[in-house]
């Protein structure tokens, strides 16, 4: 079977794909050779029987990873009415990695893995009832990395990607002739930086969010800059989104501080996620305080849980203790960060899902009052809804001693191992203390795990 799949634009008009399925059909019954290589792809011997339009139709919806021509017009329909896809995940990555991660995904698939097969059922509409991933082929495998990665098809990964490799290319080269200014920022240079363009001032705040302003240059929750020459940058700067985007990601707690100050809309979702779920997904809680203040975006039962708002949290239920159904229109990804993650499954509906995803994120920042909640009200302690990762696991890195304690105290296993790692507790302990061994919390966690 050949690697066939055509791209979707980012607006589609099915009334574009009923005109190919004609043409289509016109061809093949004309003899074309390329029309007649189609339909044997996704028909095999079955057109030589009969080719209707009901048959071309579903050529197409099979070319583009769907099951039926319905499922295919019911996607585009869904498509031609939403914006551009918010997912930039990236971040300059050639496209031959992509190539190889579905050559790597192909063979697990040959293999009949039961992981590979999973993903192939979520992925590939054609394949949700599959029993065995056996007979899936190379096209399969590159349209799961495509959709794992926010794109319906390989193609539009393709040119997304190389998209994004000139764009970083173009932001390192901005830097690289901004070095001086830079060094005028954190040095306090007032007059120099007066003399900069907007563009300059944009390129300058964004720099200032990361860690690292200039090579060799290591500023962490602090502004890191006199707030003279910041605000110098302020007063010319025309996008400060990108900025608090950059700087939750980082713990940047002052500078968050400051461009919320400032204006920057803490509800703009850049490089995949808002400025809260950056902050969320890397455990900077000073972070999502400061920007649950000014509101939690995307309003959902996980970002009350991870920012500790029981209030909003409780009513999320119903008085039987339902959960509603506004209360997870937004779901946790790790893909989003652009940090390497694998993208998860498919979020499901399942309210045990959708808790658990809270519960977890919860434990990750520490809300005890939360995850005590939840545990009253029968989640279990030891409930992985995505990556395998327990609370205990996502508790660890941040030190979460009280969580820690009230999860073990309830049952919580130290055995289980995340699918991500293969680490248990104590191998988590390991490696997000792996640089502080005599930190005092890094004890009390040995303690507290290694007695159980």
């Amino acid at each position: 079977m050949s690697d066939r799949h055509f791209e979707l634009p980012a607006h589609p008009n099915l009334e574009y794909y009923r005109k190919q399925a004609k043409h289509l059909r016109h061809a093949y019954t004309a003899g074309d050779a390329a029309a007649a290589a189609r339909v044997a792809d996704a028909l095999s011997d079955r057109a030589a029987e009969r080719f209707l339009l009901s048959d071309a139709q579903f050529v197409l919806a099979q070319e583009h990873g769907f099951r039926t021509w319905a499922e295919f017009r019911a996607h585009v329909e869904s498509r031609s009415t939403t914006e551009d896809r918010p997912v930039s995940r990236l971040m300059g990555v050639r496209p031959g990695i992509y190539a190889s991660m579905a050559d790597t995904l192909l063979v697990e698939l040959r293999h009949d893995d039961p992981g590979a097969l999973r993903r192939l059922r979520a992925y590939v509409p054609r394949h949700a009832t599959a029993t065995s991933a056996a007979t899936a082929g190379l096209r399969d495998a590159r349209l799961i990395i495509a959709r794992e990665l926010g794109f319906p098809t390989w193609q539009d990964l393709v040119s997304f990607t190389e998209k994004s490799r000139r764009d970083l290319g173009e932001r390192r080269e901005k830097r690289r002739r901004l070095h001086h200014e830079a060094e005028a920022l954190l040095a306090g240079d007032t007059d120099r930086l007066a003399a900069l363009t907007a563009e300059q001032a944009d390129t300058l705040l964004h720099m200032l969010a990361g860690p690292e302003p200039i090579p060799g240059v290591r500023i962490g929750k602090e502004l890191g800059a006199p707030r003279a020459a910041v605000d110098v940058l302020l007063g010319k700067a025309t996008n400060l989104d990108l900025p608090l985007a950059w700087a939750a990601r980082f713990n940047r707690v002052e500078y968050v501080r400051l461009l919320l100050d400032a204006g920057a809309e803490p509800g703009i979702r850049k490089w995949g996620s808002t400025p809260l779920e950056n902050a969320i997904y890397h455990a900077n809680t000073e972070v999502v305080d400061l920007l649950a203040e000014h509101g939690i975006v995307p309003q959902a039962l996980w970002t009350y849980a991870a920012c500790g708002r029981l209030d909003l949290v409780r009513a999320c239920f119903d008085a039987d203790g339902s959960l509603r159904p506004d209360a997870s229109p937004a779901r946790p990804d790790l893909a989003d960060t652009g940090a390497g993650f694998p993208s998860r499954l498919p979020a499901t509906d399942d309210p045990e899902e959708i808790v658990g995803e809270a519960f977890v994120h919860a434990c990750q920042h520490g809300r005890e009052r939360v995850v005590r909640w939840f545990l009253d009200h029968g989640v279990h302690p030891d409930v992985a809804p995505y990556l395998g990762r327990t609370g205990l696991h996502w508790a660890i890195p941040g030190g979460r001693l009280q969580v820690i304690r009230l999860l073990l105290e309830r049952g919580a296993d130290p055995s289980i191992r995340d699918d991500l790692l293969q680490a248990n507790a104590d191998g988590w302990l390991h490696i997000a203390f792996a640089a502080r061994p005599h930190d005092p919390v890094t004890h009390q966690l040995h303690d507290l795990i290694g007695s159980r």
